[in-house]
């Protein structure tokens, strides 16, 4: 994270899901069971402190979607054809002699990035690899992220507000002031 947004002073305030949001987040807990789930502001509140947790976020979406926007240092997986000891790999080298190693998965509610945590637990469970990071899916993923007026980056490293829609049915999740048309 930039240094510049180091602090949230009015995390207290941020905007609560909505109904349609909250459903959401609901069903896709009920749909993986195993995965843990971490809140919006825990997530801002471990990336303010590295030394304490080092946090490796993967990004479920595909290129257009995360071109548009996402949390910066992420790395981007195609949540259908992750190679997990690619990923893993990747993990291991940013992991390398650092505290509290986690994994949080995104994508743009949460049913790709579920999918990604899921594989990610069955990768270790059947490799016998370890340490075993924790592994998380963010509830609400980048629209509750976006909602909430948290930073993010465009392809270019440029914060932008703007988050792909991903459909017209789920993009209304988004705050319309949020979503790039």
């Amino acid at each position: 994270m930039a240094s510049s947004s180091s602090a949230d002073p009015d995390d207290h305030d941020k905007k609560s899901p909505g109904f349609f949001m909250k459903s959401t987040i609901a069903s896709l807990q009920l749909k993986f069971p195993s995965v843990k789930n971490i809140s919006t502001a825990q997530l801002w509140s471990w990336l303010q402190r590295p030394k304490e947790r080092s946090v490796f976020l993967v990004d479920a979406r595909p290129e257009e979607e995360y071109n548009i926007s996402h949390l910066e240092n992420s790395h981007r997986v195609d949540y259908e054809d992750a190679d997990m000891r690619a990923i893993v790999k990747k993990m291991e080298e940013s992991f390398k002699d650092q505290n509290n190693p986690t994994v949080v998965c995104y994508c743009s509610l949460g049913y790709r990035s579920s999918v990604v945590a899921k594989n990610l637990q069955q990768f270790y469970e059947t490799s016998g690899k370890t340490p075993v990071p924790e592994i998380y899916n963010l509830s609400g993923s980048i629209f509750q992220w976006a909602n909430e007026e948290r930073p993010m980056v465009d392809n270019n490293g440029k914060r932008t507000h703007f988050a792909h829609p991903y459909t017209p049915f789920w993009g209304k999740l988004l705050d319309e002031k949020h979503r790039k048309k």
